[in-house]
């Protein structure tokens, strides 16, 4: 070791001695110890290591703590002698600090360690890489090390709210005097923005249905809409192909129908041109594409906040939730991984999340039921870390031909009301556009 690792090293002892001693006289102390974040975890050398998880577990269990009742409960764990015996229990006075200066201490502390698990996470995958395998699977791996490291050294305060009154105030204020009608960004369905007034920063939707009900194309409505503002979308296909995903785009852009773009043989030169036009159209959009049918969560964590960085995106689109690859024991447990992950991720960069979740199908075999946030109860945690649930709903008739009474149903909407917004799904142009009151569905659905 170099003089100034074992300069480093000395520094670091002693502010946990600081602490340790510290604890052990003042509840207040250990408070302030321990909302900084400190834990036993965080001490070099198991000795520190235990004592501090001894005066955590005497101190939360709200017994009375001091250098005998200390040594008294290592003694009884069969590990005073470790720790180095009462000798160093009652030498530990001598470290302690003035209160204020704790938190110094603590940022010292959880400093170092934060350094000896990167230096342990980069030398646990060199030694793999040595040993072979996949390079890309050693690469995920740092990966999810990585930021497991820094989430768990992420500290937020407790703020008084004076401090951020006037921030939270401004905010509200430009938004009662903007001009614009919408305060968030478009869904790309007018009747759904007048309910929720937009998709708000810092939010995750869901986008619930069945298969085949069209929750794509609300998605690519949604980027398709906000893209022609010239707002930056990113979009993680993991189910379509970015060819598909642009060709659906060309429909809706031009109003095209979808039919002449899947098969092009035969159709005339003004059709031709107006899928070149809106070809043309769509290639300039700021519109970011993601195609990875078997993405990571960490993988697809990582890729959103490079967009986010380095091409200012302001909307971020998961199509689909269940496709997104994660380590878990069963179902539940992988989509609440998912869930918490993207709705951390909103929270944490200001960008909101439209993540598309798949619903089965009834099993009566009822295409006609009606879906709800309870479809939802046997997909981890959705329907609570979600702040607003749309789910696309479109009944079909005896032969199974749609209706044309299709419903985008808002499920739930944390900050506003619940409401089931009437729609009809454009199956030629892929689209859905408002149902006009006292329209015959049928009729508006075969124009």
């Amino acid at each position: 070791m170099n003089p100034l690792a074992e300069l480093n090293v000395v520094a670091e002892i002693d502010a946990q001695k600081a602490i340790i001693a510290a604890a052990m006289e003042s509840p207040l102390a250990y408070d302030l110890a321990s909302a900084a974040g400190l834990t036993p975890d965080d001490m070099f050398g198991d000795s520190d290591r235990m004592l501090y998880a001894a005066i955590r577990d005497s101190r939360e269990a709200g017994k009375h703590v001091d250098t005998i009742t200390i040594a008294s409960e290592l003694r009884e764990r069969k590990q005073l002698e470790n720790v180095g015996g009462l000798a160093y229990l009652y030498s530990l006075p001598g470290f302690v600090p003035v209160c204020p200066s704790i938190r110094t201490y603590v940022q010292k502390v959880r400093d170092a360690a934060k350094k000896r698990r990167l230096i342990n996470a980069c030398e646990a995958t060199a030694g793999a890489a040595y040993d072979g395998g996949n390079a890309q699977g050693h690469i995920e791996t740092l990966k999810e090390r990585l930021l497991q490291i820094e989430t768990d050294s992420q500290d937020p305060p407790a703020e008084r709210v004076l401090k951020f009154t006037d921030q939270v105030l401004g905010e509200w204020e430009r938004m009662a005097d903007s001009p614009e009608g919408l305060i968030g960004l478009t869904t790309g369905v007018e009747c759904v923005d007048l309910v929720t007034t937009g998709i708000r920063p810092g939010e995750l939707w869901l986008l619930a249905g069945r298969t085949g009900d069209g929750k794509s194309s609300v998605a690519l409505q949604a980027a398709a809409e906000n893209c022609r503002a010239d707002i930056p979308v990113g979009l993680f296909s993991i189910e379509m192909s970015k060819a598909d995903v642009l060709q659906r785009l060309w429909a809706q852009q031009g109003n095209i129908p979808f039919s002449c773009i899947r098969n092009p043989r035969g159709i005339g030169k003004d059709m031709r041109l107006r899928i070149q036009r809106a070809a043309t159209d769509v290639a300039m959009w700021p519109l970011f594409v993601v195609e990875d049918g078997a993405i990571t969560l960490q993988r697809l964590l990582a890729k959103a906040r490079l967009m986010i960085r380095q091409e200012r995106v302001r909307l971020l689109i998961v199509d689909y939730m269940q496709l997104v690859s994660v380590t878990a024991k069963e179902e539940r447990e992988r989509l609440t991984k998912i869930s918490n992950a993207l709705r951390s991720l909103a929270k944490e960069t200001g960008v909101p999340v439209l993540a598309i979740s798949q619903l089965s199908r009834p099993k009566d075999g009822n295409q006609n039921q009606r879906p709800n946030k309870f479809s939802l109860k046997e997909s981890g945690s959705l329907e609570n870390d979600a702040h607003v649930i749309v789910m696309a709903y479109r009944p079909v008739d005896q032969c199974g031909q749609p209706t044309g009474e299709d419903e985008l149903i808002i499920a739930k909407q944390r900050h506003g009301p619940v409401s089931n917004e009437r729609v009809y799904f454009d199956s030629k142009t892929l689209t859905f556009r408002e149902r006009c009151q006292g329209t015959d569905a049928r009729s508006q659905r075969d124009r």
